[in-house]
């Protein structure tokens, strides 16, 4: 069977081409107005949108964050408990405290460094798509320019927040990693010491061991330390600062950060 194409290209016979334009062709209607694809939302919608998604899971972590009460377990500095007090007040007094103590301490840090992950690549994705699309010049197809200047200053705060929120898991997974290696300093001090305190050496290298792959973060892929604020950092989160150029280095350390 020839194809149609090959006629309507090739051949040499009007009537034929005028047919197979009649048949193939839908007249356009320039009295509608141009309306985008079903459900395909503009770039600054996704944004937001996005950045919803950060806030609902991020009033969780919130919440795990207060109940973790990481400022109890802070280890004072050397120089500190050598000033204030002998006791290190940490102190379970007992070699099965100690590794009830460092249990908690552990099941604590996951529960922090699984979430803050979840909520680190929704801030990836958001920073990402911003550098990508929204510039100057962007527009939108239903929104006037000051409600689009509008969304997109709401939409530079919202990442800030997030920053500080991310900032602040980091700072807590800290104070809860120098918790834990306090804690197997003490128990340290138990190893081969008889009796119901023994524990053995083999046991407590294993459970530093464990221990380190956690705080490092290869156990969930996740350099959690990434996220401190130095002070030029807090200053561009408290006034609103988003500078495009630095934001591309942020935002390619940061991908590293998630793998």
């Amino acid at each position: 069977m020839p194809d149609p194409y090959d006629d309507f290209l090739f051949g040499n016979d009007e009537k034929k081409k005028k047919k197979f334009l009649d048949e193939n062709s839908e007249p356009l209607d320039f009295s509608k107005p141009y309306t985008p694809p079903e459900n395909q939302k503009e770039p600054l919608d996704e944004i937001l949108e996005r950045n919803r998604q950060f806030e609902k899971k991020a009033e969780t972590f919130s919440k795990i964050l207060s109940q973790a009460k990481a400022i109890d377990h802070k280890v004072d500095s050397g120089i500190a408990r050598f000033f204030l007090s002998s006791d290190d007040k940490k102190a379970q007094n007992s070699m099965r405290g100690e590794k009830e103590y460092h249990s908690y301490l552990t099941h604590t840090f996951v529960k922090i460094i699984s979430t803050m992950r979840e909520l680190a690549e929704i801030h990836q994705a958001s920073v990402q798509q911003f550098n990508d699309d929204i510039d100057n010049d962007y527009y939108s197809l239903d929104k006037i320019d000051k409600e689009v200047d509008h969304e997109i200053s709401l939409a530079i705060e919202q990442i800030n927040t997030q920053r500080k929120i991310l900032a602040e898991g980091s700072k807590d997974l800290d104070i809860f990693e120098n918790a834990l290696e306090e804690t197997e300093r003490r128990l340290k001090k138990y190893i081969d010491a008889g009796g119901k305190d023994n524990i053995s050496q083999s046991e407590v290298l294993l459970l530093i061991s464990k221990r380190e792959q956690l705080t490092s973060g290869k156990q969930h892929h996740f350099d959690y330390s990434f996220f401190k604020l130095n002070l030029l950092d807090k200053a561009a989160t408290s006034l609103g600062w988003y500078m495009k150029e630095t934001t591309s280095q942020y935002l390619n350390k940061l991908i590293k950060a998630l793998n």
